[in-house]
C-alpha cells in the first residue's frame, strides 16, 4: 500500500493557497464582469469595464507603469552585475558587511526610505542642494516631483531584489571555465557573452522578474517623489476602488495588470531550472 506522506503534508498549504490566493483572484475576475458602479456579484456579466479601461485613457497609466518597471529593471541589472561580480570575487568579511548594508533597507518601511530620499532631493533646503551650496557655493535645482525622481526612487528601493538573485547566478559560474576561455584567447567581451551571461542567466531572470513585478505595482514612488507628475496603474486602481467607488472598473484594471504580469512571468519561469539553482 502506498503511504506517501507528501500529499498530506502539502494539503494545508494547498488549502491556504486556494482560500487566500485562488479565491480572491476568482472574485476579482468575476467582479470585473459586473455592470459599472455596482456592488453586487449577481448582475449580468458584461465586458463594458474592459472597453472603458481602454476607451477612458487607462492604458496610459498601464503603459507608464510598464515603461517605469522596464527601465528600472534594466538599470538595476546594469548596476547589479558589477556589484555582484565584486562581492563574489572578494567574498569575506568585508563583502558580508557590504551585503548586509545593502539588504538592511529592506527591513525599513518603504515610505520612510522614500521620504528620506525626498529630503535629500529637495530644492534649496534639501540635503544635496544645501550641502553643495554650503561647501562649494553651488546652486542647483531639484528633480523632485518629476518622473525622473519616481524612477530614481524605484531604482533605490528595488535594487536589492535584482542584486541578490544575480549574486546567486554569478556564483554558478565556474572560475576554471573562464580561465580556460582566457587561455584560449577569448577576450573579456567574449567571456562575458559566451560563458558568464548564459551561466548567470537564471539568477538574472529571477532578479528581473522580481524587480519588474514589484515595480509594476509600485505606487509610493510616484506619490512621494513624483508628486503625481505621472499616474501609475496602481494609483488608478486605488482611485477606482476608494474614491470613485467603482469596484467593477477597479477589478477590471486589476485583472489587466494580472494578465500582463502572467504573460511576462510564465514564459520566463518555464525556462528557469529552480532545482538547478538551489543545488538539487
Amino acid at each position: 500500500m502506498n503511504t506517501r506522506p507528501g500529499p498530506w503534508f502539502a494539503a494545508p498549504m494547498a488549502l491556504f493557497l486556494l482560500a487566500f490566493f485562488a479565491m480572491p483572484l476568482l472574485i476579482v475576475s468575476w467582479y470585473s464582469l459586473m455592470p459599472p458602479r455596482t456592488f453586487s456579484l449577481l448582475g449580468a456579466p458584461t465586458l463594458a469595464n474592459y472597453a472603458a479601461a481602454f476607451g477612458d485613457g487607462y492604458e496610459k497609466p498601464l503603459l507608464w507603469s510598464m515603461l517605469g518597471a522596464t527601465l528600472t529593471t534594466l538599470i538595476c541589472a546594469v548596476l547589479a552585475w558589477p556589484t555582484a561580480k565584486i562581492l563574489h570575487a572578494h567574498a569575506g568579511r568585508a563583502a558580508s558587511i557590504i551585503t548586509a548594508l545593502i539588504a538592511l533597507p529592506i527591513f525599513i518601511s518603504e515610505s520612510v526610505r522614500l521620504f528620506g530620499l525626498s529630503m535629500f532631493l529637495m530644492p534649496r533646503g534639501g540635503i544635496l542642494a544645501g550641502s553643495l551650496n554650503a561647501w562649494f557655493d553651488i546652486q542647483i535645482g531639484s528633480i523632485l516631483n518629476t518622473r525622473l525622481a519616481a524612477l530614481l526612487g524605484m531604482i533605490y528601493v528595488y535594487f536589492p531584489f535584482m542584486l541578490f538573485p544575480l549574486l546567486l547566478g554569478v556564483s554558478l559560474i565556474p572560475e576554471d571555465r573562464m580561465e580556460a576561455a582566457r587561455d584560449l584567447g577569448a577576450g573579456r567581451w567574449a567571456v562575458f557573452r559566451e560563458i558568464e551571461l548564459p551561466l548567470a542567466a537564471p539568477g538574472l531572470m529571477i532578479g528581473a522578474l522580481l524587480t519588474f513585478v514589484l515595480c509594476l505595482g509600485a505606487n509610493a514612488e510616484a506619490a512621494i517623489l513624483g508628486g503625481r507628475a505621472v499616474t501609475v496603474i496602481s494609483a488608478a486602481i486605488e482611485q477606482r476602488f476608494n474614491y470613485a467607488q467603482d469596484w467593477p472598473m477597479g477589478a477590471a484594471l486589476t485583472v489587466l495588470v494580472i494578465l500582463v504580469t502572467a504573460a511576462l512571468v510564465w514564459p520566463v519561469l518555464r525556462r528557469v531550472d529552480l532545482n538547478g539553482i538551489i543545488g538539487r
